[in-house]
């Protein structure tokens, strides 16, 4: 029956799209080339999570090119040098590449110090491949790197599935080379992938290459702006190149109605000062870009917000423990209640532990608290995980599924209800994890039950316009928080299903609150139907928490 659940929910998560980390990190950049006639365009779009890119130009000599950066110095993004060859590059998980000792050293210690050689060596897309393979590699990648030359000839460099580089040509002749956040030569090395800019970019091209007329600089803009970004990276700039003509413009925060335009041999000749790309735009675009800015970061400060509020609620909820009238009793059970719900943590005791007798739904009331505990937190850890692993290389849907709905059923288990009810009952360890597991499963799938419309759509959200790595505590803090709300729902019908068994004498985590002295836990006989029941209302849940998440 359990195999049975986890089958179902690993096809629903892939057939829903599921994928909610792989959606929401920030990643970006799309590189294309197309060559149709005569003409000749090179794009790119930068996206990231940075307010502005650095500018600068390094004039050539008799030694080297003279080359037009974007980026960081020491991380140029793009570039274009005085013959007509221009590189960018795609983001893409880290991956061990074979160095190949034996060949000619690069200049320069650090990663970047490779592309910016062969920029200032190379005129042509043939004589880049020739240094490729001549030359020593960094033992990884994190990128894959596109060049273009003034002929129309394009390359896309990527790392193999064996760690050697591979060279991916565009087809001579009219037609195109698109590049996005997938190695183009091994897909499973991916941030993004399918990926609906390299779709997108793919058909609007190919539209181009089919109609009548040549191409200009607003052709490709309007590709370029189609798969622009606003979430959860955005387009800081684009490059649009005439390669034939040596041209480039520039885009800023994509305003697409305003480039700059650069002659590349005049720019060379009298280089302007390096700073910030947005100093080359007017008052008025930068001005935009600042709004544009402070709108797709709005959910920073909103995280930055929520994230203090509920440290905040959590610290003056443990102070209130401790001070509020009978502090001690049930503390064991009280103390990581508290932890992990704060004031709604507190509230529940309040209501369950004051004078008076205890009475059904007071024993109900601590059940519940007792069963999400374990189910909130593993769920927080769940979401963290599966952040972290999507930034460093990505998640598959297995992947996810065991951490959503595994993490919380086996962390709860193995970690919570068994070994500290065990004790408090003075029960055997073994045995009472198989007496308990059928208690489990029900509470967890109708906690998550009631979290998953809650929080799949709200984290979504707090993800979507978030600079995630590195993992900032206040976004954890408001995941943290979205968890308990969602727990509110989750708890509802726990509270439904602890009520029935109270009226039956079932009762553990009373007794790890000091309540009662025996621990009682139904068996499978007693509660087949209500784990048949609680698969049913998680997976409703789920569907509801997915449809949530595309509407929001």
């Amino acid at each position: 029956m359990i195999l049975f659940f986890f089958v179902a929910c690993y096809f629903m998560a892939a057939s829903q799209d599921m994928s909610l980390t792989r959606r929401t990190i920030p990643s970006g950049c799309t590189v294309i080339t197309i060559s149709k006639g005569g003409n000749v365009f090179f794009g790119g779009n930068d996206d990231f999570i940075n307010p502005d890119q650095y500018y600068w130009v390094e004039p050539g000599d008799s030694t080297k090119y003279g080359v037009i950066w974007i980026g960081l110095p020491d991380d140029p993004q793009q570039g274009v040098n005085e013959k007509g060859l221009a590189y960018d590059a795609n983001g893409l998980p880290r991956f061990e590449v074979n160095p190949h000792p034996e060949r000619i050293p690069v200049k320069g210690e650090y990663y970047h110090h490779y592309l910016m050689q062969i920029m200032h060596e190379c005129s042509t897309v043939d004589e880049v491949i020739n240094w490729a393979n001549k030359h020593q590699r960094f033992p990884y990648m994190h990128d894959q790197m596109h060049f273009a030359d003034k002929s129309g000839d394009a390359v896309i460099i990527s790392a193999g599935a064996d760690g050697e580089m591979v060279f991916t040509r565009k087809t001579p002749g009219d037609g195109f080379l698109v590049s996005t956040n997938f190695n183009v030569a091994n897909p499973a090395n991916a941030s993004t992938y399918p990926c609906w800019r390299y779709d997108k970019a793919n058909e609007m091209l190919g539209q181009l290459i089919s109609s009548e007329g040549s191409l200009n600089f607003n052709n490709i803009t309007n590709v370029m702006d189609a798969i622009h970004q606003e979430n959860s990276s955005w387009t800081i700039e684009t490059l649009v190149a005439d390669l034939v003509n040596g041209v480039i413009y520039l885009y800023y925060f994509y305003q697409y109605e305003n480039p700059v335009i650069i002659n590349i041999q005049e720019e060379l000749a009298n280089p302007r000062e390096a700073g910030p790309l947005s100093k080359l735009f007017p008052e008025d675009v930068q001005q935009e870009a600042a709004n544009r800015y402070r709108q797709v970061t709005k959910s920073i400060r909103m995280n930055n917000v929520v994230g203090r509020s509920w440290a905040a609620l959590l610290i003056i909820s443990l102070v209130l423990l401790f001070i509020l009238p009978d502090r001690r009793k049930g503390l064991r059970f009280w103390f990581p209640a508290v932890i992990v719900f704060g004031p709604v943590a507190l509230i529940a005791k309040h209501i369950a532990v004051r004078q008076g007798k205890i009475t059904q739904f007071r024993k109900a009331l601590t059940e519940t608290v007792g069963d999400l505990v374990p189910v909130s937190l593993a769920y927080v850890v769940a979401q963290v995980i599966l952040v972290l692993k999507s930034a460093s290389g990505g998640v598959s849907e297995q992947h996810q599924v065991m951490y959503i709905f595994g993490l919380p059923l086996f962390a709860g288990w193995i970690i919570f209800h068994s070994p500290l009810l065990a004790s408090a009952g003075k029960m055997n360890l073994l045995k009472f994890l198989f007496q308990r597991l059928p208690q489990v499963l029900v509470v967890t799938f109708l906690a998550l039950a009631g979290i998953f419309p809650v929080a799949m759509p709200l984290v979504n959200m707090s993800l979507s316009m978030s600079q995630i790595i590195p993992l900032s505590p206040w976004i954890v803090l408001t995941w943290w928080a979205i968890t308990v709300l969602g727990s509110l729902a989750g708890g509802l019908l726990i509270f439904i299903y602890e009520n029935w068994a109270a009226k039956r004498g079932y009762q553990a985590w009373n007794v790890f609150a000091g309540n009662e002295v025996a621990v009682t836990t139904p068996g499978w006989s007693k509660i087949w139907w209500w784990i048949l029941i609680s698969i049913l209302i998680l997976l409703a849940g789920l569907i509801t928490g997915i449809m949530m998440l595309k509407i929001l």
